[in-house]
């Protein structure tokens, strides 16, 4: 009887050794599979950062060649971020150029909706320019989530309307170079603010934004 009942807790015992032996293969196997799992996020998040920075790179390299090309009447400095810019032109009309930028210079922004985009501002008189055939606002626009409609406009803060037809809307993708159609300008010196709005609340950044005055 005894005999027996050794055999018994020893079949006890290797039954109970038996189940922690696979207890511990199972968490083993859950650590490896994780430890696997996580190596492959961390290369997916790697491989996105590296496409992330080369489409950023492409975008600011494209506005650097834009504003290359740009000929600008010469602004007078602003004292600090919220000084507007002023320009002036008053021989327009006598120059061969027929084709005039005044730059806002470039921003980020995240807002749902229509936002001023700090020191993004200018005070013109569009008459000074001559004999006018038509202005366009433009913007470059870099989104690193590539998944959300991104809106730019100009805000008349004289006389505190949005500066008619000057929104342009980027739907998708990393990065877009948008041209508004022709705008309706205001008569007189007026402060021009560059707003911006975002579909999702991510950040987007603004790498360029002027107008494009084009003389007859």
């Amino acid at each position: 009887m005894l005999k027996d009942l050794t055999e018994r807790l020893l079949q006890q015992r290797l039954e109970t050794d038996e189940k922690r032996m696979k207890f511990a293969f199972l968490v083993v196997g859950f650590i490896f599979i994780f430890l696997i799992l996580y190596i492959v996020y961390l290369n997916f998040l790697l491989l996105k950062l590296k496409s992330e920075n080369s489409n950023y790179q492409k975008a600011e390299s494209e506005n650097r060649a834009l504003q290359n090309f740009s000929v600008s009447p010469t602004p007078t400095p602003p004292k600090s971020e919220d000084t507007p810019v002023i320009y002036t032109q008053n021989n327009a009309e006598n120059s061969s150029v027929k084709d005039y930028f005044v730059s806002f210079g470039s921003g980020i922004n995240s807002s749902n909706d229509w936002t001023d985009v700090g020191g993004l501002q200018a005070i013109v008189d569009l008459a000074n320019f001559g004999n006018i055939k038509e202005i366009r606002f433009e913007a470059s626009v870099y989104v690193p989530t590539e998944n959300q409609a991104v809106s730019v406009r100009l805000f008349n803060k004289t006389d505190k309307h949005p500066v008619w037809g000057s929104e342009v809307t980027m739907s998708g993708g990393p990065s877009g170079y948008l041209v508004s159609n022709p705008i309706s300008s205001d008569k007189g010196e007026k402060t021009y603010q560059v707003q911006m709005k975002t579909q999702l609340q991510y950040q987007a950044n603004l790498g360029q934004a002027r107008l494009h005055i084009i003389l007859k």
